[in-house]
Parts: C-alpha cells; structure tokens; sequence
C-alpha cells in the first residue's frame, strides 16, 4: 500500500476525515490521469508556459477530492473562528459552512461534463508567459 494511502487511512484513524471523505479520495489516487469517469471533473490542472511554447515549464495537478476534503475540514475548523472574523467574512460574502462547499463540490462536477473545463488563461505581456488553470 502506498504512503499515500497510509496517511489517508491514518487521518481516518485520528478522526481528521470521515471513511466518506478518506474513501473519495482513495478513489481519486486510483482514478486514471484525465479520466472523466461518470461524467464529472476529478482533477485541479494548472499550467504555466514561457513565452512562445506549448510545453508548460510548470505543471500541477491536484485531485478534486482533496480539495473537497480540504475543504470540508476548514468549514469545521471555522467553529473555532472567532464571531467577529465569521461576521466579517460573511459580510463579504464568503461562507465556511458545510453547504458552501457542497455548492462548490458540484460546481466543479458540473465544469467538466463535456470534458475539460478551462477556467483561467491569462497572458503576461511583458514576459509573455501564459498561466492555464482548468479542472478536467
């Protein structure tokens, strides 16, 4: 078994994720690289090009699922967050409940049903290096 999944089954041990969580993200270590099983988006890709290249110098990729997951233990960290700074955040609109992150959870499902997604290209004039950030 890899260390990976060591850690994730550790983390389920120490009550940090639910068998749940730990068993989505199991499921994406397994998943092939740019599969679109079931029609929803499993990956976090970010890209950076030099100037005049199609060969990204800067390549990263991150499973969904720990972004979910990720995401899932900021909102019960946030019971630890000081009203005022909730207020504040909530103000401006951004909400660390479990319901924010369901609607993101689905977002990104629903960015990949006919593949890939691009949601970031931006181009820099002076270097002309080009950053992609897409989910597929």
């Amino acid at each position: 078994m890899s260390d990976e999944k060591l850690r994730v089954l550790k983390m389920v041990e120490d009550k940090k994720i639910s068998a749940e969580e730990a068993a989505r993200l199991l499921a994406a270590m397994d998943a092939p690289a740019g599969g679109e099983a079931n029609g929803k988006a499993h990956w976090l890709k970010v890209r950076v090009f030099a100037k005049d290249s199609d060969k990204a110098k800067v390549r990263v990729t991150v499973p969904l699922s720990l972004l979910k997951i990720a995401g899932r233990l900021g909102g019960k960290f946030s019971v630890m967050m000081p009203d005022e700074a909730r207020k504040q955040m909530e103000e401006k609109g951004i909400r660390l409940d479990a319901e924010s992150f369901e609607d993101i959870e689905r977002l990104f499902d629903q960015f990949a049903v006919n593949g890939q997604y691009k949601m970031v290209d931006v181009e820099d004039d002076e270097s002309g290096e080009r950053v992609e950030v897409y989910v597929e």
